[in-house]
């Protein structure tokens, strides 16, 4: 029982440890915008016009397209197979050349 519980507290740890804070978030959220901002004015847009807020949101909804698409390759790529491994048959490999 204290073994699970171990178990239990580090896997909790680790979870909450792979976890950003709201402050690191924050701080990521804003460098994305300057960088939008930033990326807007360069393809010559004025900041505060109608035009530049639809520049922002169309580099936003591109970037979040990206991560879709990024995600369902994710998805759909098969683990690689690393066998045959020792154990994996019942008997002696037959193809081994060593």
């Amino acid at each position: 029982m204290k073994i699970a519980k171990t178990a239990l507290a580090f896997t909790a740890f680790l979870a909450l440890a792979a976890c950003a804070n709201p402050q690191e978030q924050a701080a990521r959220a804003a460098a994305q915008t300057q960088a939008d901002s930033a990326e807007c004015e360069r393809l010559g847009f004025t900041p505060g016009t109608e035009a530049f807020a639809n520049c922002q949101l169309k580099l936003k909804e591109i970037r979040a397209q990206e991560q879709n698409t990024q995600a369902l390759r994710r998805a759909q790529t098969p683990p690689p197979f690393w066998g045959p491994w020792p154990g994996y048959y019942p008997h002696p490999y037959p193809y081994r050349r060593w």
